[in-house]
């Protein structure tokens, strides 16, 4: 609602309604009489809206069943993990030898893998299907 007030139009003294741009734009008209009624009406309405504008109703009731604990609660202490990270060579190997091939001018004859039951591309020298999935991890 954008605004509500009292004005003289051709038909006497009328409250306007209008709403919002967003909401069609709308100016609505009503002649109410007795004067003081019309008054009252206006006074009404400018109530409804302010108890509405301050706790809207959007057509979904809803009640909070869990309530968040404080920050405060639930945060944990750090603790340092008790790890020991190592490096395999045999697999940075792979991965190097296959993903950073610079020299590389055309893809390997492509051969049947019975593993597979496809054709891949031929592996280099010194590696294994095996040792391929190990670099990815599977």
């Amino acid at each position: 609602m954008r605004a509500v007030k009292i004005r003289d139009s051709k038909f006497g003294t009328a409250l306007v309604v209008e709403s919002l741009k967003n909401a069609g734009g709308y100016v609505l008209g009503f002649r109410i009489d007795p004067v003081e009624k019309l008054q009252e009406v206006m006074k009404e309405i400018h109530s409804l809206y302010r108890v509405y504008s301050a706790n809207p109703i959007f057509g979904v009731q809803y009640q909070v069943e869990d309530r968040l604990e404080p920050l405060e609660q639930v945060t944990v202490a750090y603790e340092e993990d008790d790890i020991e990270i190592t490096e395999d060579n045999a697999q940075s190997d792979a991965f190097v030898a296959y993903y950073a091939d610079g020299n590389k001018r055309e893809d390997a004859e492509p051969v049947f893998c019975e593993q597979l039951g496809l054709a891949i591309e031929g592996l280099k020298d010194g590696f294994t299907l095996e040792s391929l999935w190990e670099v990815t991890g599977i």
